[in-house]
């Protein structure tokens, strides 16, 4: 994979070669999937750091516990969203964004 930013261009030409190239059909694809891939991993990765709190909308609790459970739930709920953009972000800037991407490669994201 080879990372170009719009300084790393001595000419015009190259620019305009490598912007062809990064906006083609296959190229969005292999984003696409490679985005998906990211998701994926960080969405299971993250379920992992916050099943304790889920299993808790599990248990029977009495009447005023559960507003508790409700709000253990959503805590949990937005703890894994945060996790999980931030990282996908993190990867799909650090593998992806701005890169020339063939299929062979894709699976370097995981």
């Amino acid at each position: 994979m080879s990372q170009q930013n719009n300084d790393d261009f001595e000419h015009d030409l190259e620019a305009a070669i490598f912007r062809s190239l990064y906006v083609s059909r296959s190229q969005r694809l292999l984003r696409l999937l490679g985005l998906a891939l990211i998701a994926g991993k960080h969405g299971l990765r993250g379920l992992f750091y916050v099943w304790p709190l889920t299993l808790l909308f599990f248990v029977d609790l009495p009447g005023a516990w559960a507003l508790l459970k409700l709000l253990l739930l959503s805590l949990a709920v937005a703890a894994w969203l945060r996790f999980v953009y931030g990282s996908v972000r993190d990867d799909y800037d650090r593998f992806i964004k701005n890169r020339i991407l063939k299929f062979s490669e894709i699976r370097q994201v995981l």
